[in-house]
């Protein structure tokens, strides 16, 4: 009987679709014109098989997304009762081939996008194949090809459907009827979910922004290239495809946002996510995520919003929780690129320092506070930090963990939670990328709650440019009202630690990549000093300006920012402790002797641990390769300088200098 009933379904489909062939025979199937035809067919057809399958109540859903505007949305959608969609179907003209080597053009592009979504089909409206994100699942035909042909004959469409099996193609339905949020068992798992929502998230956005973005993302669009995200070559991002940084940024904001309103929260949120958001503790993102989560804006994102905030909400906060000194989320933001955008950290010029490297450079700073300038070191109440380029915060809780450490080793545990509760004050982060910033204020937080900390005020890691100088918020005009404020409070704080702050301590791993024709200028812009020609002009004046081409880095930028911060900035304490790992290039070579000589004049002491790892460069005798600590090809090496604030002028610093290799047993 219900084979019997699901054959009368399909046969009225392959009818109603032969006559609307028939009738429309100049339409072309190019996305707008033969599929969104022939799309209600199909939906219809759904409906048809769920109420046979589960009952005329199926509290199933067939939503259909291909009758709102944008091309960045699957065609159907299927949703539980009081649930978001969690399967897709993508449709395509009956001519078309469904093999990933059949498709060209527009049809290859959402292909690629549509592999984001955890369940769905991709559909020519007589076969489906059924994947999981990316993997082929299983594919059945729904009525033979020829029985969609307006020149079939109906009677010949009958037998022909009538001889034919729908088992195969019900079974697809039941399996997309009843899809479930993604298992998500490991702090990975959850990366790698959430990626896969964001990618989806970001094609969307990309496609309406290229097809005239719709006014209120195209205000959330001007926000983010006028004041969230001014001056992104000083990440490293390419601003030359405005709309690809834009839809980036927009989705990994979304991502983290909902995802630590998910944390602060404590249950599951909807789209007035940011309300779970404390404001005084995110003030920025609060506001930022508000923008991002518009009704209007929401409308567009049709089925990339209900990935996205389903992915969230499955999300379960024991897989993030840390146990025995394990932090499962350590190399989340590392595990959330390789899916989202493989290839940003190359892009980007970021690279994510390795956990035994980070607590090393933090214990060496801190030796060094207390050695060379008499100070308690990180404990010190007059030691304030700063991460320059924090990322996801590491270098931060590398801190407060070897605070937590020494104040129970030397004070006892019960002193832990207040000496912690001191530090927060006195760390410091600035990150341009949107991503890491959510992640480091997440991270760091939780580290922080977790040891007893209390938290009377927001974490100091501010959304900002290291490298532009301080303004005070002159000049930020934002373009949404409820904007304005967190914007230019996020910007003159920072550019108040970056003016006044008496930061004793400056540790990290900036990026680094050498800057495109037109960046430097941009770069050092609105620098009284010229930024870096006191670094350019000692090489001029020896006679090697013409190998100057090679000198302008990111990493070379920050070191020349780390120097005004402690020596010329206003609340400069001309001291202090510096301690970065780089490209190593400025060891050596023409290019770099004015960053070299200026490193020996203001400091007093300057250890080098070079820990090599050029791909390029010779090795000694006996060396059989020289492994690097990140995956690049670029050898690395670790600086700590050290004022102690006594140099008399004239002096240079001494210089230790250690060499390592790796040479196999």
């Amino acid at each position: 009987m219900l084979d019997t009933s699901v054959h009368d379904a399909l046969i009225a489909y392959a009818d109603a679709i032969r006559k609307d062939r028939a009738a429309n025979r100049g339409i072309a199937g190019d996305g707008t014109g033969l599929e969104l035809l022939l799309a209600p067919r199909f939906q219809r057809l759904l409906e048809d098989a769920l109420r046979l399958r589960f009952g005329a109540g199926a509290a199933v859903r067939v939503l259909p997304e291909y009758r709102k505007p944008g091309v960045g949305r699957p065609d159907i959608a299927l949703a539980q009762a009081a649930q978001p969609a969690r399967a897709f179907v993508e449709l395509k003209a009956p001519d078309k081939g469904l093999r990933p080597a059949q498709l060209r053009g527009h049809d290859k592009l959402q292909f690629e996008r549509f592999r984001a979504l955890p369940l769905w089909g991709f559909c020519n409206f007589h076969t489906i194949h059924l994947y999981r994100r990316d993997a082929h699942d299983e594919e059945a035909m729904i009525v033979p090809a020829s029985v969609l042909d307006p020149e079939t004959p109906a009677a010949t469409a009958e037998r022909l459907i009538r001889g034919s099996d729908p088992a195969p193609f019900l079974a697809i339905v039941e399996k997309l009827a009843l899809a479930q949020p993604p298992p998500m068992r490991t702090a990975q798992d959850v990366a790698e979910a959430l990626a896969h929502a964001a990618r989806l998230v970001r094609g969307i956005t990309l496609d309406a922004c290229r097809e005239g973005a719709p006014a209120a993302l195209d205000a959330v669009r001007a926000e983010f290239r006028d004041t969230l995200f001014a001056h992104a070559e000083a990440g490293g991002y390419d601003e030359r495809d405005e709309n690809a940084l834009f839809a980036n940024a927009f989705a990994q904001t979304l991502a983290f946002g909902l995802l630590l309103a998910r944390e602060a929260a404590g249950g599951e949120v909807g789209q007035d996510a940011y309300r779970r958001l404390p404001e005084g503790s995110y003030p920025l993102l609060r506001a930022t995520l508000r923008a991002l989560t518009q009704d209007e804006i929401v409308e567009v994102l049709g089925a990339g919003f209900d990935v996205i905030l389903d992915t969230v909400n499955a999300v379960d906060p024991e897989v993030l929780a840390k146990r025995n000194g394990h932090d499962p989320i350590l190399y989340f933001y590392e595990d959330f690129l390789a899916t989202f955008d493989p290839v940003a950290r190359k892009r980007h010029g970021v690279y994510f320092t390795p956990v035994p490297v980070v607590r090393f450079m933090v214990a060496v700073t801190d030796r060094a506070l207390r050695e060379h300038l008499g100070t308690n070191g990180l404990l010190d109440r007059d030691v304030l930090v700063l991460d320059p380029a924090c990322g996801t915060g590491t270098f931060l809780i590398a801190a407060a963990s070897l605070v937590a450490e020494r104040a129970a080793r030397e004070m006892g545990e019960g002193a832990v939670a207040g000496e912690l509760t001191k530090l927060a004050e006195r760390l410091h982060g600035f990150e341009l990328l949107v991503g890491p910033y959510t992640v480091a204020h997440y991270r760091l937080q939780r580290e922080l709650l977790a040891a007893g900390a209390s938290l009377a005020t927001r974490l100091k890691i501010y959304l900002a440019d290291t490298l532009t100088p301080p303004t005070g918020g002159v000049g930020v005009v934002p373009h949404l009202g409820f904007m304005s404020a967190p914007i230019v409070e996020e910007r003159r704080a920072a550019d108040a630690v970056k003016r006044e702050a008496p930061i004793l301590a400056i540790f990290g791993n900036p990026p680094y990549r050498r800057l495109a024709e037109g960046e430097e200028t941009r770069i050092t812009a609105g620098w009284a000093n010229g930024f870096w020609d006191d670094l350019k002009q000692p090489v001029r004046e020896a006679g090697w300006g013409g190998e100057l081409n090679t000198f302008p880095d990111l990493y070379i930028a920050f070191w020349r920012w780390c120097l005004w911060k402690l020596f010329e900035s206003e609340g400069a304490p001309k001291r202090g402790v510096v301690c970065l790992i780089t490209n190593r290039t400025f060891l050596a070579g023409h290019p770099y002797a004015g960053l070299r000589r200026m490193l020996r004049e203001r400091f007093d002491r300057i250890e080098v641990i070079d820990l090599r790892g050029d791909l390029r460069g010779e090795r000694p005798a006996g060396i059989e390769e020289d492994e690097n600590v990140f995956a690049i090809q670029a050898g690395v090496c670790i600086t700590i300088a050290v004022a102690d604030g006594t140099k008399a002028d004239g002096t240079e610093a001494q210089v230790f200098y250690a060499d390592t290799w790796r040479q196999q047993a």
